[in-house]
C-alpha cells in the first residue's frame, strides 16, 4: 500500500470515531441521542433537500464539502453548547483537534480538508453561510418539527435560541421563518419557555 493511501485509511478509521460522539439532542424519534456522524450525513441530506433556499449561484456540491468535514473536530473536541462564556476554551479545543485529525491525511489532502473547516468556521462565502444555515436548522428541525420534548433546550427559552440562530438563519428568509414558527410552536405546545 502506499504512504498516500495508508495515511488516507488512517483518517477514514479515526473519522469512524464520529460514530461513537453522543451529541445533545435526541433523533426525531426520541428513542436516543443522535451521534456526531449521523449528523452529518442527515445534515448533508437536509441541505441537498432545502438547496432552492440557498442564495443563486450557491455551490451546493461544494456546501456538502463543508458540511462533510465541519464536525470532524467533535472526535476531540465533543458536542457541547457553544456560550459566551465558553467560546474561547472552545475554539482552542477545535483549533487543536482540526490540527490533529486533518494531519492524518496526505499534506495536499491535509490542507484541502483544513482549508473546508476553516472556511466553514469563518462563514464568510456564500457557501459557508448556507452550510451553517443548514448546521444551526437541523437540530431544531429533530426536535421541534417532530413534536418532540428535549430537556436538551431545558436550560434554553426561545428567545435564547432565537438569539442563538439568527445570525446563521435570518439571511436565508423562507428558513429563518420556518425556525421562528417552530420555536412559537414549542412555547404554545409547552414545550420551550418564552
Amino acid at each position: 500500500m502506499t504512504d498516500t493511501l495508508t495515511r488516507q485509511v488512517r483518517f477514514l478509521l479515526e473519522a469512524d470515531k464520529l460514530k461513537e460522539v453522543v451529541r445533545l439532542n435526541q433523533l426525531s424519534g426520541g428513542s436516543r441521542r443522535e451521534t456526531t456522524a449521523e449528523h452529518c450525513w442527515h445534515v448533508i441530506l437536509q441541505t441537498l433537500t432545502l438547496a432552492d433556499h440557498a442564495g443563486d449561484g450557491t455551490d451546493i456540491s461544494h456546501v456538502v464539502r463543508l458540511l462533510a468535514v465541519h464536525d470532524l473536530v467533535e472526535i476531540d473536541a465533543g458536542d457541547h453548547w457553544v456560550t459566551n462564556d465558553n467560546r474561547a476554551e472552545i475554539k482552542v479545543r477545535e483549533q487543536a483537534a482540526a490540527e490533529r485529525v486533518f494531519s492524518l491525511l496526505p499534506p495536499d489532502q491535509a490542507l484541502d480538508f483544513r482549508n473546508l473547516w476553516l472556511e466553514f468556521e469563518a462563514c464568510e462565502t456564500p457557501e459557508a453561510r448556507f452550510a451553517n444555515a443548514m448546521d444551526a436548522l437541523h437540530p431544531m428541525v429533530l426536535v421541534f418539527a417532530s413534536g418532540l420534548d428535549d430537556p436538551t433546550h431545558e436550560p434554553m427559552s426561545a428567545a435564547d435560541l432565537r438569539r442563538t440562530k439568527e445570525a446563521r438563519l435570518a439571511p436565508f428568509p423562507g428558513l429563518w421563518d420556518y425556525a421562528r414558527d417552530l420555536l412559537d410552536q414549542a412555547v404554545r405546545d409547552g414545550r420551550l419557555l418564552p
